[in-house]
């Protein structure tokens, strides 16, 4: 089992920084309480895992990190929310071409023309041919 070491990163004056503050037994602690910077929030992943590497003097295959955003509340609460909803829309997708996908079969089966079938289930034509070929594009 590769060693993971928990960092936090949040933003400071124009920077993100990003702490180490825990090991996984086992694994060495020499990097725990050392800071990383990066420029943007892309590049902060990257340097933290140079600098646990950087200090262990191996790859940085050799271990995880598990990386946690600190952001202020307000803005936390509107990207969890975010999250939040955007799961829902992914359930509820997924939810809709499930049934959609059943009804088209079923009235296909009863003899309905694709057209009917399209017109019924509000969907423009193409969208049958979308949901059954599973590119689950949204159709409607």
């Amino acid at each position: 089992m590769r060693p993971t070491y928990d960092v936090r990163a949040w933003r400071e004056h124009g920077w993100w920084l990003a702490r180490v503050v825990a090991a996984t037994d086992g694994a060495p602690d020499s990097p725990v309480n050392s800071v990383a910077h990066a420029r943007s929030l892309i590049g902060i992943e990257q340097a933290a895992r140079d600098l646990v590497a950087t200090i262990l003097d191996v790859e940085e295959e050799t271990f995880d990190i598990e990386l946690e955003y600190v952001l202020p509340d307000e803005i936390e609460t509107l990207v969890f929310e975010a999250i939040g909803a955007r799961t829902w829309l992914d359930a509820a997708q997924q939810l809709w071409e499930q049934h959609s996908v059943a009804a088209i079969e079923s009235l296909l089966g009863q003899g309905f023309s694709p057209r009917e079938t399209a017109k019924l289930l509000g969907l423009p034509d193409e969208g049958l041919d979308q949901l059954l070929d599973g590119t689950g594009q949204r159709a409607a």
